[in-house]
C-alpha cells in the first residue's frame, strides 16, 4: 500500500511539473498581439475628412500606416477603430502614431482622443493623449501611445475631433497591439528550482529569501533551471529575478524537497 501511494505522489508531481512546463512554454509563445480587423468612420460634419488606407493599420508590419485626414470641420471628426482577436485583461496597450513632416508634440495631438471597447460596447475611458501616455521614437515624427487599460478589451477607437491642429499630411496610425504584462512562474523540486513566463531569463541574476528577509542564494542564470547551493527547509521564500535590463521581477515560491 505503501508504495502505491508513493508512486502516485510521484505521478502526480510529474504532472504537476508537466503541466507547469506546459503553461510556462505557453506564455513564452505570446509576444505582441496585433490588431487582425479594423473599422473607420466619419461622424458629424466634417467636409473633405476620411480615412485613407484604413486596412494599412491592421497586423504586424510596423511601417504601413492608415491615414486620418481631417477637412473642413463643422461639428464632427473621423475615427478609426482598430480589433484584436480577443478580449484581454492586464495587458499594455501600444499604438504606433505619426505624420509625413511634423514632429509630434502633446499640444499637436490636443484633439486625439482614444477609447478602448468591450465588444461593442464603450469602456467609458476616453482620453486625450498626455505627456505620461506619448512616447516618442527617434524619429521627431513618429511615436507610441501606451498605457494599460482598467477595463478588458478587444479593440481601442482613435478619434480626431475639429481640436486637433494642423497635421499636415493628416495623422497616422501605423499599428496597434497589446503586449502581455511579464509574468514569472517558478516550481520546486528537491533543491532545483525551473522558472518560467514571459521575463527574459538567459544572464539574469536570481536571488532568494526567506521569510526573515535573509539572503539563502544567489548565483546568475544560465538556463532556466537552478540548484539550490545551500540545502533549504520546506517552506516559502521570497525570489527575485533581475533581468539583464536591470528590471526586477519578484513572486513567492515554496520550497519542497
Amino acid at each position: 500500500m505503501k508504495s502505491i501511494l508513493l508512486s502516485k505522489s510521484r505521478f502526480f508531481q510529474a504532472a504537476l511539473l508537466s503541466a507547469f512546463l506546459f503553461q510556462s512554454a505557453n506564455i513564452q509563445a505570446q509576444s505582441r498581439i496585433y490588431a487582425n480587423d479594423q473599422y473607420s468612420n466619419v461622424y458629424g460634419v466634417c467636409l473633405g475628412c476620411a480615412v485613407q488606407n484604413p486596412l494599412n493599420a491592421v497586423g504586424d508590419n510596423e511601417d504601413n500606416y492608415s491615414t486620418l485626414v481631417m477637412g473642413t470641420v463643422l461639428l464632427g471628426g473621423v475615427e478609426q477603430t482598430l480589433r484584436f482577436p480577443e478580449v484581454r485583461t492586464n495587458t499594455k496597450l501600444v499604438i504606433g502614431i505619426g505624420t509625413n513632416n511634423i514632429p509630434l508634440t502633446v499640444q499637436l495631438l490636443s484633439g486625439v482622443y482614444i477609447e478602448t471597447m468591450s465588444g461593442a460596447t464603450a469602456n467609458n475611458d476616453s482620453q486625450m493623449i498626455t505627456a505620461s501616455l506619448l512616447k516618442l521614437a527617434d524619429s521627431p515624427n513618429r511615436a507610441t501611445i501606451e498605457f494599460i487599460p482598467v477595463s478588458s478589451y478587444n479593440a481601442v477607437k482613435i478619434r480626431l475631433s475639429g481640436g486637433v491642429l494642423s497635421l499636415g499630411g493628416g495623422f497616422r496610425v501605423y499599428y496597434a497591439y497589446q503586449d502581455p504584462l511579464a509574468t514569472i512562474m517558478a516550481y520546486s523540486k528537491a533543491g532545483q528550482i525551473t522558472l518560467g513566463g514571459t521575463v527574459p531569463l538567459e544572464g539574469a541574476e536570481v536571488t532568494l529569501r526567506n521569510t526573515s528577509g535573509k539572503e539563502v542564494h544567489r548565483s546568475t542564470l544560465k538556463s532556466n533551471t537552478f540548484e539550490l547551493s545551500t540545502p533549504q527547509p520546506e517552506g516559502v521564500y521570497i525570489l527575485t529575478v533581475e533581468a539583464k535590463d536591470k528590471k526586477t521581477y519578484t513572486r513567492k515560491i515554496r520550497i519542497t524537497n
